[in-house]
């Protein structure tokens, strides 16, 4: 009972500030990615920028970047789960139901009528808060009480109280989310770094790339930039090719293949890891797409490339910050995590029963989420708390300092190199013309 006192005081301390900041940053790969591209990333480029034009196209990106992927979702998604779950899926009558959230539950229960019944009675007993959006339905609802649990019983009303249909209508809406999502957010990220060359372009009067035209003169640089005016907009319709073809295939592999009553060992491989594409509390992409769509427009950077030392500059710089963020916080917390547990005896280790050497070196780490669970349910010491947090916010500034600093400064050097012998190169050549 002693226990049961302690936790509950311990938990009230966990809903606010920093280890309720810390919780929701782990627990979301694109809040950690949004901390780390702004601190750690852009306003560092931003000041290392070589002359003002180019800081003022970094500055852009990042605005856009922000507005479009970071804080859009947190009122879009929302929008769009009650879009698709009224009139796609039909599983509302109204749009502002809150039987929109049948659409959180987790891939992971959608591939049998038995586990999605299970999960939706446990999610029916759940009360999750939207500030936006009750605001909203006041003001178009103002007669009647926001409904803010799941009522199953209207769920099954709206598949004729057929189990499988309801769940087929779920995995249709969840699938019509991912799609409009996938191609609204990746299309449109995909498009601000050709739409912010055009603003460029006519801010300076130049086509070339911005962080040249402090290091040659105009000609130079505009001629650099020749073979990419011409092919821009194939490049650009090229990206839309690509990131339509590759929503179709995550949208095949991960919703549609739910619906398939076949054995077949591929199709149930799929189905066991159809949960990579849940999306946390219907705002947030997981890790894996989110992943495939920043690839996605890696390549848009790489194909709006102005010449070929922008290209390098940003294969160099994305292709090695990608790999640090999304490889080395798992790679950091793994080595940090096992340090601790054998050194100072925390429990952070996630017992998977993988016995292996790999595992042994690297193993999983528990999230801070369910660390503080742990220690509010009394199965482990508070110290815990404590040092998942540290380990947390230790994995940040190391990735924010090498991705933000160590990494361009590096690159910057080898650039400017590359940069000045093309430059000379094209000075030479231009010396010849004139005297021929």
């Amino acid at each position: 009972m002693q226990v049961a006192q302690t936790s509950f005081k311990q938990d009230t301390s966990f809903k606010s500030g920093f280890y309720n900041v810390t919780r929701e940053l782990d627990s979301s790969v694109m809040l950690s990615r949004a901390l780390i591209d702004g601190c750690g990333c852009t306003i560092p480029w931003i000041i290392m920028a070589n002359n003002k034009t180019e800081r003022k196209e970094k500055a852009r990106r990042f605005l856009f970047d922000y507005a479009i992927a970071y804080m859009s979702p947190f009122l879009a998604l929302p929008l769009l789960n009650r879009f698709s779950s009224r009139y796609i899926g039909k599983l509302t009558k109204s749009f502002w139901s809150n039987n929109h959230k049948a659409i959180h539950i987790s891939n992971e229960f959608l591939k049998d009528t038995n586990s999605m019944m299970k999960e939706l009675e446990r999610m029916s007993n759940k009360t999750d808060k939207n500030p936006i959006i009750e605001t909203l339905y006041d003001k178009f609802n103002s007669k009647k009480k926001y409904a803010q649990k799941l009522n199953i019983y209207e769920l099954l009303q709206s598949a004729y109280g057929n189990k499988e249909k309801l769940r087929r209508k779920i995995i249709t809406s969840k699938n019509t989310v991912f799609i409009l999502d996938c191609l609204s957010t990746f299309g449109i990220l995909g498009s601000v770094p050709f739409v912010n060359n055009e603003i460029t372009k006519k801010d300076s009067g130049q086509s070339g790339f911005s962080a040249e035209m402090s290091m040659a003169d105009k000609e130079i640089v505009e001629k650099r930039a020749q073979e990419h005016e011409k092919n821009k907009k194939k490049k650009y319709l090229a990206y839309w090719a690509s990131m339509c073809f590759t929503t179709l295939i995550m949208s095949l592999t991960a919703f549609s293949v739910l619906k398939s009553k076949s054995s077949n060992k591929i199709i149930q491989s799929l189905k066991n890891n159809a949960k990579l594409f849940d999306y946390n509390k219907g705002i947030y992409i997981a890790r894996f797409p989110f992943f495939i769509g920043f690839m996605l427009t890696t390549l848009a950077n790489i194909l709006a490339a102005r010449n070929g030392t922008e290209r390098k500059d940003l294969a160099i710089r994305q292709g090695v910050g990608s790999a640090i963020f999304f490889g080395g916080d798992l790679l950091l917390s793994s080595i940090f995590t096992n340090f601790s547990d054998r050194i100072f005896g925390t429990k952070l280790r996630l017992n998977d029963n993988d016995n292996s050497f790999i595992r042994k070196i690297f193993p999983k780490v528990k999230s801070v989420k369910q660390v503080m669970e742990e220690v509010e349910q009394g199965k482990i010491s508070k110290s815990n708390k404590k040092v998942a947090a540290g380990i947390f916010w230790t994995n940040m500034l190391i990735l924010m300092v090498s991705m933000g600093y160590a990494v361009p400064t590096a690159i910057n050097k080898m650039i400017k190199k590359d940069i000045e012998k093309d430059v000379n190169a094209q000075k030479n050549e231009l010396s010849n013309d004139v005297q021929i």
